[in-house]
């Protein structure tokens, strides 16, 4: 199928190549170029039906590729301290990370990004992370210990919908791609 709209979209093309080419005016180098003049090509098909095809391969062309919506809440799915907030920063294809990974009451691991996507990749990436430990002294008071920042890494979407991580900086982080997170249901309690 792939080889049948690569051989159309090549045939028609050259078609509008070698028309263009007929209809030029010759132009002589001793004649000053303002005087040239280009007739303009109408190409008409062969037929005054279009086929479903070509209606096909011409949306294929100019369809703007559509950056997948990251933007949302989502939790680790399996022992479920891990929280993910990305929010869109305004600017087309760019999201503010922000990830909170509880590991007791007193202390957390903290990361802050912000992150493209890339539709020649599929994934959001980002080069400026910021890795802390937060320890608690009381309910108002606590200590950042920063372990790396200009960190870099990863967020895409596996097939079943679910998000995936991984950091470049896995062993300091330990977030190594295995990391899965489940979007948060957004429930309207007025509504209900």
């Amino acid at each position: 199928m792939m080889k049948k709209k690569l051989l159309t979209l090549g045939l028609v093309s050259a078609m509008v190549c070698s028309i263009a080419a007929c209809n030029k005016t010759n132009v002589t180098p001793a004649e000053p170029a303002a005087t040239s003049e280009v007739t303009s090509v109408a190409v008409t098909p062969a037929s005054e039906e279009t086929s479903d095809f070509e209606i096909a391969a011409a949306s294929e062309i100019s369809a703007p590729v559509v950056a997948p919506d990251f933007a949302g809440d989502y939790h680790e799915e399996i022992a479920g301290r891990g929280n993910i907030t990305i929010t869109p920063t305004g600017e087309e294809n760019q999201y503010n990370v922000t990830i909170h990974w509880g590991s007791s009451a007193f202390e957390s691991a903290e990361w802050t990004m912000t992150a493209t996507y890339y539709d020649s990749t599929g994934l959001l990436e980002y080069s400026d992370g910021t890795y802390f430990v937060r320890t608690y002294e009381d309910e108002e008071h606590y200590n950042d210990d920063v372990k790396y920042t200009d960190g870099g890494g990863c967020f895409w979407f596996e097939e079943n919908g679910k998000l995936g991580w991984q950091s470049a900086e896995s062993g300091v982080d330990g977030i190594d791609g295995s990391s899965f997170f489940v979007r948060n249901e957004y429930v309207d309690f007025e509504a209900e």
